[in-house]
């Protein structure tokens, strides 16, 4: 079953940005993460709850490889700079929807 893993981000400072997305990428690729949706214009429908300043959507063989990707060495300098940079939200969940079915 794959896993989703959704990113809610407040970017506070932007000098982490360009090497963390020129790298964590490649990272991300050894998991089989497959990005599918991000963006920086994220605006709400519904609710009181301020929308991030960024948000993605990305898409894992499984919760364990979300695990494994968060734990790999080569990725803590990156995550690091990030939470340093950004307050940030990550909601991780197994993924129950087959063909676009509602669950």
């Amino acid at each position: 079953m794959s896993a989703i893993m959704v990113v809610h981000m407040e970017i506070l400072d932007r000098s982490w940005l360009p090497s963390y997305f020129a790298e964590v990428p490649k990272i991300l690729a050894d998991y089989g993460a497959i990005s599918l949706a991000g963006a920086l214009d994220v605006k709400s429908l519904e609710g009181s709850t301020p929308p991030p300043g960024r948000i993605a959507v990305l898409s894992f063989p499984s919760l364990e490889a979300i695990c494994r990707f968060m734990a790999d060495e080569r990725y803590q300098t990156f995550r690091r700079a990030r939470e340093q940079g950004a307050k940030t939200d990550i909601y991780v969940f197994d993924n129950m929807v087959k063909h676009g079915e509602l669950v």
